[in-house]
């Protein structure tokens, strides 16, 4: 993905861009797309781009803005509908470029997708270096000349984007509703566990109301410390001002096992777990864990030795413990998560 962004950043800096004058777009320039279709309309207090891409590979679709606000931002603010006709979701895309058209950028997936109009603030922590770029860290926004802000297309898809409003925030992001993590067939799973256990994870229709949940299936030998670690991705996701996670499960777990483990993962590898809150229960249990309660693990590493939001790209609902059954069996199935401001 870092590869696959440098090369588009690179080809948007000799492109046109087509200034907006009116009301709240003011100060913001339309983009000119690399493969996309779009044609937009403007009137008193809107921006309508309709667009179609044909292809899978990554394209964006961007405002821009050289203003001086730049400098002191904190986050971006975005009011719109979008309406998708069809495609996979967008995601929202920040590119930063410094004086010598160094670039850094994030992306991060859309709460939700609906033909109504909400309010959707973006931080501008946790911005990344293109994969072309020689630069390090973070950028110094005070020498940031360009910013662009948009949609960010994969695969083949088309929509409606109506945008109100575009602004530059001084006050550090505060976001004002959960971030709903989906669950659906062709989300990520990965899987690892003691050699000496079986399991298998999986999306199946055994939610509540027979709606989509993630359930895996374990068994494990008694008298020694056994693990089992199914876990989800969750590329692109900053948690920025989000303080709690809240999970909706139910679990069957081997005697001596007294509660699930959950753990939150960094992108360099860091697990950060809480294994004592998640008890088992036969019934649905929707839970809110602070994430101040969850600590590094003694097996992991990590460069600060703190939980980065901005860095939390996988969550892990599995087990670990001890239990005195020749041979156990348990499972879990996890209905919802969401991270909770």
């Amino acid at each position: 993905m870092l590869k696959q962004m440098g090369a588009i950043a690179t080809s948007l800096i000799v492109l046109t861009t087509f200034a907006l004058s009116q009301g709240k777009l003011t100060g913001w320039r339309i983009v000119t797309p690399v493969g996309i279709s779009a044609r937009w309309t403007r009137s008193k207090d809107r921006l309508v781009i309709n667009f179609t891409k044909s292809g899978n590979e990554r394209r964006l679709l961007l405002l821009e803005t050289t203003s001086p606000d730049i400098a002191k931002a904190k986050s971006v603010l975005l009011r719109f509908k979008l309406k998708l006709v069809k495609g996979k979701p967008p995601k929202l895309a920040v590119l930063a470029y410094g004086a010598s058209n160094e670039v850094w950028f994030k992306v991060s997936p859309l709460l939700a997708l609906a033909n109504e109009e909400f309010e959707w603030q973006l931080p501008l922590t946790g911005l990344r270096p293109a994969a072309f770029s020689v630069i390090s860290g973070e950028p110094d926004l005070t020498k940031i000349r360009r910013l662009q802000v948009g949609l960010a297309l994969d695969g083949a898809c088309s929509g409606v984007w109506e945008i109100r409003e575009i602004a530059l925030l001084t006050k550090p992001f505060r976001p004002s509703r959960p971030l709903v993590i989906p669950i659906f067939p062709e989300i990520p799973l990965f899987l690892h566990h003691d050699p000496a256990a079986k399991a298998r994870t999986s999306i199946v229709k055994e939610g509540i109301d027979g709606e989509w949940c993630w359930k895996t299936e374990f068994a494990i030998p008694g008298g020694r410390h056994m693990y089992v670690l199914p876990s989800i991705h969750m590329p692109d996701m900053d948690l920025t001002g989000y303080s709690e996670l809240r999970i909706t499960y139910r679990a069957k777990l081997p005697v001596g096992i007294k509660a699930l483990l959950i753990i939150l993962v960094e992108n360099d590898g860091s697990h950060y777990y809480n294994d004592q809150i998640a008890v088992p229960t036969d019934e649905w249990r929707t839970l809110t864990i602070p994430i101040s309660e969850f600590r590094l693990g003694s097996w992991s590493q990590d460069e600060n030795g703190k939980l980065d939001l901005d860095q939390i790209e996988g969550i892990v609902v599995g087990m670990h413990g001890t239990t005195s059954e020749q041979e156990a069996h348990g499972a879990i199935w996890v209905a919802s998560i969401a991270f909770v401001p």
